[in-house]
């Protein structure tokens, strides 16, 4: 009877050979998509299981319970073990927070978190008009996120000068687990660069892995120093104890950051298991340190929000800086070609027509001059020029034109590799300047896929007067099997110019069925506004959506 061996320890043996196949990485890639890495739960507790049943059956020597006793009990101990951990964290992080008190005014205080931190939670769910994050990207150094009216979130959302400025609003939802969560429609968050006004309470927060035993554990240490020096701490992370059934995961995966292909054993926790105690499963740290700095909780209902008149103030205040600072940006790339572009963030420029009209002389300057240098500087004069040019693309029409005889000799004079064809905005604008434009239109740089096939637009706006010339070199890109990126931009410009290209390929049937059917009623007399598929294609949905309201109401 001991010489007989249970049956259901196979399992065991499978579980290794598959555990096997997943190290080779040609067989392992499909099994992992299989999710084979979880088979091992099923095939290991049915191989100890069985082997009780086995025992117990009388099929095999009972004393081969002690396997299944052993590797159930073995694992039970191990889980109260981590329990027991968990429990001795928990009862010495609590005593420990509770005599933190941190002396915070919010109406002496400005608190400000490394990082994005949770000022945001704490601005909706207590007593605190606005956080700040700290941002080195920004002169000001900071930003600041205050909870505000939806009449607020939907200006910002609605000014794309204000998003230029960096200005965001956001939703948020209630609730702490997802079945549960509320989506707020009365108010939003609201952020933007803006530096601290008042003493500064800066909040740091220190993570650390570490093991508890056998209780693999992430501490962090928030730091909270106040104006005048003093330090506070307070203690929190999340451990991962073992779940209490056995589930062991035995498989392979990819491993970007090496790159390898990396094997793993162990069994199944309960990963981010709060160490301070508390009823919420997330965010107990936040209120950790809510409760440390006297914050006073609010409920949902009695939600207030910031002065929207004093907040408009702000953003004129920011936009007008931030403007001062592009257009010096800019001003120094077009003085010195060569210059080091420190911040080519330059969006309130671009959706500020008067600011960008009153540099657009020098704009076109400073393109000549970065397109004119040649050797090994021409890369040093690649970042600025592409700036700029994307600036002269949001000139008004009439100012664009006006530069059509000075563009067109900078594209005639550039060489193929020149930076002048990465000026996307530009090449899907030279449709302005007319038939004059034809010849760089159908340079191949000028449909390149670095930029989504410019061209392809400029030449359907030009339409049927460009037809000659461009319909060998349309159709040609047309039957070229790689040509499927831009196969609405294509058909688009082909119909707008008079003609119909033959069917695609079979393997490209549903594409060009597709196309054919969003695309039908395109013609010569179609309006230019066609040709920017994307954005007509958008319009057109949301067009659709408004029938189709309409329709319902009806």
């Amino acid at each position: 009877m001991l010489a007989r061996i249970p049956m259901s320890l196979g399992l065991l043996l499978a579980t290794a050979v598959l555990y096997g196949l997943q190290a080779i990485p040609l067989i392992g890639i499909f099994l992992m998509f299989m999710l084979a890495m979880f088979w091992s739960v099923l095939l290991v507790n049915a191989a100890m299981i069985g082997t009780a049943v086995e025992a117990v059956l009388g099929r095999v020597s009972r004393l081969w319970l002690l396997l299944p006793l052993a590797f159930y009990g073995g694992y039970a101990a191990f889980a109260v073990k981590d329990q027991q951990a968990l429990q001795s964290l928990q009862a010495s992080y609590d005593a420990a927070n509770a005599a933190v008190s941190i002396p915070f005014d919010a109406d002496r205080h400005s608190l400000a978190f490394t990082g994005n931190g949770d000022g945001s939670w704490l601005s909706q769910n207590f007593a605190l008009p606005v956080s700040y994050s700290t941002r080195a990207d920004f002169p000001e150094g900071y930003l600041s996120h205050r909870m505000v009216d939806q009449e607020i979130c939907t200006e910002v959302r609605n000014s794309k000068v204000l998003q230029a400025a960096f200005v965001y609003s956001f939703g948020f939802h209630d609730g702490d687990s997802i079945g549960d969560r509320q989506f707020e429609k009365r108010f939003c968050m609201l952020s933007m660069p803006e530096k601290p006004d008042r003493p500064l309470v800066q909040v740091s927060v220190l993570q650390e892995n570490a093991l508890e035993g056998t209780l693999p554990i992430t501490r962090e240490t928030t730091t909270v120093k106040m104006p005048d020096g003093t330090a506070f701490q307070l203690l929190g992370g999340v451990v991962s104890p073992l779940k209490w059934f056995p589930m062991p995961v035995m498989g392979c995966a990819l491993n970007s950051g090496a790159p390898s292909w990396d094997c793993s054993a162990g069994f199944m926790r309960n990963g981010f298991t709060p160490i301070v105690s508390g009823k919420s499963r997330y965010l107990r740290d936040s209120l950790t340190l809510a409760t440390a700095l006297g914050l006073k909780a609010v409920a949902p209902s009695e939600r207030r929000t910031s002065d929207s008149e004093t907040l408009k103030a702000k953003f004129e205040a920011i936009e007008q800086s931030t403007l001062e600072r592009q257009l010096a940006n800019i001003d120094a790339m077009i003085a010195d070609p060569l210059a080091k572009v420190i911040d080519w963030r330059v969006d309130v420029v671009a959706n500020r027509p008067d600011a960008l009209l009153s540099r657009a002389d020098a704009i076109m300057t400073g393109i000549e001059r970065a397109a004119a240098v040649a050797g090994n500087d021409r890369y040093k004069a690649r970042e600025g020029g592409r700036i700029l040019a994307r600036l002269l693309a949001n000139l008004p029409r009439d100012k664009f034109v006006g530069f059509g005889p000075r563009i067109l000799a900078l594209y005639a004079a550039a060489t193929d590799e020149h930076w002048l064809w990465e000026a996307e905005t530009v090449i899907r604008r030279l449709s302005d300047l007319g038939t004059d434009a034809l010849p760089y239109l159908l340079k191949p740089q000028a449909v390149a896929p670095q930029i989504n096939g410019a061209a392809i637009e400029a030449l359907c706006r030009l339409g049927p007067a460009v037809r000659p010339a461009a319909e060998a070199p349309l159709l040609a890109m047309w039957q070229n099997e790689r040509g499927d990126r831009y196969r609405a931009e294509q058909y688009v410009a082909m119909r707008r110019m008079g003609f119909t290209p033959p069917p695609l390929p079979e393997k490209e049937q549903k594409t060009y069925q597709r196309v054919v059917a969003d695309w039908a009623d395109i013609s010569p007399s179609s309006p230019p506004r066609v040709c920017a598929t994307h954005a007509e294609a958008a319009a057109r949905r949301h067009e659709k959506r408004g029938h189709a309201r309409t329709s319902n109401l009806d």
